[in-house]
């Protein structure tokens, strides 16, 4: 009897609904700033970038082997598609020079794989797997996004302070990426 007693207790304690826990919104993001104040200028448009490519001036990179901004309008490229990507017809090795765009990364043409293992007629992927880099010929499918990680330029004022500190160990590093190179840097 005492078990089953026992035993009901716990179901129904288990069958309770679970407290709702409310979150205050002002308390969720990384900003300590009220975004509905008059004074957080986040109520403003952005404006973003309207140069045709080409005519479009560089912005240096945030942090080192950040992906570059987007120096050109991007309006009529979206949505961005594998089989329908505007960006590919300037930006592929073999355009560049009639173009004048930046070239797509090297990166973008490789894959960092681990070294799967067969066990029991299943792939694993062990906890001290080696990642190898397999060069490519085609662009690599899983970069077709480019919006993904490039984003376009644009004018916005925040009045918020922003206490980010960029540090690049080459000064080469504010306009060019060195990834291909520090790719595996902290895999082992």
């Amino acid at each position: 009897m005492k078990y089953l007693a026992l035993i009901t207790l716990i179901f129904a304690m288990a069958c309770q609904s679970p407290k709702e826990t409310k979150i205050d919104e002002d308390k969720l993001g990384f900003i300590d700033a009220d975004l509905n104040s008059d004074e957080t200028n986040f109520k403003t448009k952005a404006n973003f970038n309207t140069d045709k490519p080409a005519a479009g001036s560089t912005m240096e990179r945030s942090f080192e082997n950040a992906p570059p901004m987007i120096p050109h309008t991007t309006a009529g490229f979206f949505p961005i598609k594998m089989d329908n990507n505007i960006c590919l017809s300037c930006h592929m090795p073999d355009k560049v020079e009639e173009s004048g765009a930046r070239e797509i990364s090297k990166t973008h043409f490789q894959t960092w794989r681990p070294q799967l293992v067969l066990v029991d007629g299943k792939y694993v992927n062990p906890e001290d797997a080696e990642v190898f880099v397999k060069d490519m010929e085609k662009l690599n499918n899983a970069y077709f996004n480019c919006s993904q990680c490039h984003a376009p330029q644009a004018d916005v004022t925040i009045n918020i302070e922003n206490l980010f500190t960029r540090e690049f160990r080459e000064t080469f590093g504010i306009k060019e990426s060195d990834l291909k190179n520090r790719v595996s840097e902290g895999v082992n």
